[in-house]
């Protein structure tokens, strides 16, 4: 949930509200992004740098 108060996470958690899904399911899929990002940042040993992710 802080996530979608971050903002670099805001624009993307909020695009999919605006369509008109629930808070939870912005929410679910706000998380599986980030777990996506995480395992490729992991499996190709790469910091983390925002401005790559959009």
């Amino acid at each position: 949930m802080s996530a979608s108060r971050h903002p670099v996470w805001r624009a993307f958690y909020q695009r999919y509200r605006d369509r008109g899904l629930h808070t939870t399911q912005a929410l679910v899929i706000l998380a599986r992004k980030i777990a996506r990002t995480a395992f490729a940042l992991m499996k190709q040993q790469q910091e983390y740098c925002p401005a790559k992710l959009f």
